[in-house]
């Protein structure tokens, strides 16, 4: 990939540019062909969640859920009932994979398998009593995670933020 001039006469090809030339437009030198990370969402997003991972297991401690264990305990509290299939869909992992995070979440004595009595293939997932605590826990350990996180945002900022990622995350 080659950094070009971008004015010219009509017509004109794109010219690369030479060594260590700045392209008047874009600001752009020829070092900048090979820098993937310049302008990288991608990145800006991968360093973020690397420092609030780091932020989390700090304040939660090292044997705490994974967030993605903690993420499925709340939409098994917060949607009682919900089967394997819809937790899934909600955690964007495949089915293997949250058999493997309702397992975890089972042997620590949260969340429990319950019977459908139309379908023998599926399971209705529920919360228990010390899976409940654990959420209030949870909840309340993440409001000042979520303050330590967000320390450099305004309110305004980080609503925005929030709506932005929404939209990144977003299938189409």
């Amino acid at each position: 990939m080659n950094t070009y001039h971008s004015a010219g006469a009509a017509g004109d090809l794109p010219q690369p540019l030479a060594s260590g030339e700045r392209d008047a437009h874009s600001g752009r030198g020829k070092e900048d062909d090979i820098d993937l990370l310049r302008d990288s969402l991608a990145y800006e997003i991968k360093k973020a969640q690397v420092r609030s991972y780091e932020v989390l297991f700090e304040l939660f401690g090292p044997d705490a859920l994974s967030p993605a264990r903690m993420t499925a305990l709340c939409i098994i509290g917060t949607q009682p009932g919900i089967n394997q299939s819809a937790l899934a869909d909600a955690l964007r992992v495949n089915r293997a994979s949250v058999v493997k995070v309702i397992d975890a979440l089972e042997s620590v004595g949260y969340v429990e398998r319950q019977s459908i009595p139309d379908d023998r293939r599926s399971y209705a997932l529920a919360v228990t009593s010390e899976g409940h605590a654990e959420l209030r826990r949870l909840t309340a350990l993440s409001r000042r995670y979520e303050d330590i996180i967000a320390a450099q945002l305004t309110g305004r900022e980080r609503a925005t933020l929030i709506k932005l990622l929404g939209k990144v995350a977003a299938d189409k």
